[in-house]
């Protein structure tokens, strides 16, 4: 073959390998990118759980509740099955929907209102604001949450985030194992502690974007009103509610996510639920 040819095969030859290797490269970059890509994606999605905290009570037959004649009743619990007998233990439980740390959903108060298994998924993993209103609470058993609480909470740690949750931690829950001391319940059968005002709740929904409110007492409405005002607005509202929460001072003011472990019942108004909180 002269040489000639030769060259000039060898030369196309040489330009095809260089293609293939630019074409190598070339893919090589964008795997690279987009390896990088989904790391970064990752990184910006994920919650550390660096720090987690039970915002749980344990529910026991003790636990506090509202009484209401004929309609609300106390915890219990038997076995309906043992290792011993059956080989297998099970047991029963007697409850209704608002015993223990517990959620409320729209329909709880709103006809027509979302029930429990309709609440969105993104609305129960949810940043916590935790607004502390201990000092005076201790004073005066009926104090409020109030629109300027909210605002001071704001100039100390910026804008409420969005799809928050507002807690309110008065510090009632150090009284969860004495009912009478939790309920604070006078000689009228009227209540006394601490809830999120009508005003504060109308704030939330119209001037911000939340999911939903938490207390650490057994209602968010302050025990002294039989209307449940506060309830209707923030339930008919779309939102919901988690009461009797634990923990709260285990927890920063701002900057912990919350897993609403809400149980999943057909046409539910709320239920035992587990809080998780984790920064």
């Amino acid at each position: 073959m002269p040489v000639s040819i030769r060259n000039v095969r060898f030369e196309n030859e040489r330009r095809r390998f260089g293609v293939v290797l630019a074409i190598l490269a070339m893919a090589i970059m964008i795997l690279i990118v987009g390896c990088k890509s989904t790391h970064n994606e990752q990184t910006i999605r994920t919650i550390s759980i660096a720090n987690v905290v039970d915002l749980t009570h344990t529910l026991t037959p003790g636990f506090p509740y509202i009484p209401v004649p004929g309609i609300t009743y106390p915890f219990a619990m038997k076995p309906i099955a043992t290792l011993e007998t059956d080989y297998v233990a099970a047991n029963e439980w007697r409850i209704h929907e608002h015993l223990g740390t517990q959620i409320d959903a729209p329909n709880h108060f709103i006809g027509g209102g979302m029930s429990l298994e309709q609440l969105p998924l993104k609305s129960l993993i949810v940043p916590a604001a935790v607004i502390d209103i201990r000092e005076r609470a201790s004073k005066n058993p009926d104090t409020e949450l109030t629109i300027d609480d909210i605002l001071a909470w704001e100039k100390k740690h910026g804008p409420l985030p969005e799809n928050a949750c507002v807690f309110m931690y008065s510090g009632w829950d150090e009284k969860i194992k004495d009912s009478q001391a939790y309920l604070n319940m006078d000689s009228t059968n009227t209540m006394h502690f601490p809830g999120i005002s009508l005003d504060a709740g109308e704030f939330l929904i119209k001037e911000r974007d939340i999911a939903g409110v938490g207390v650490d007492v057994i209602s968010f409405d302050p025990g002294w009103d039989k209307q449940y005002r506060t309830h209707k607005v923030l339930l008919g509202a779309g939102k919901w509610a988690v009461e009797a929460v634990a923990n709260l001072r285990q927890i920063p003011p701002s900057g912990a996510t919350v897993f609403v472990g809400a149980t999943k019942v057909g046409g539910a108004t709320g239920g035992p639920v587990r809080l998780i909180a984790v920064w």
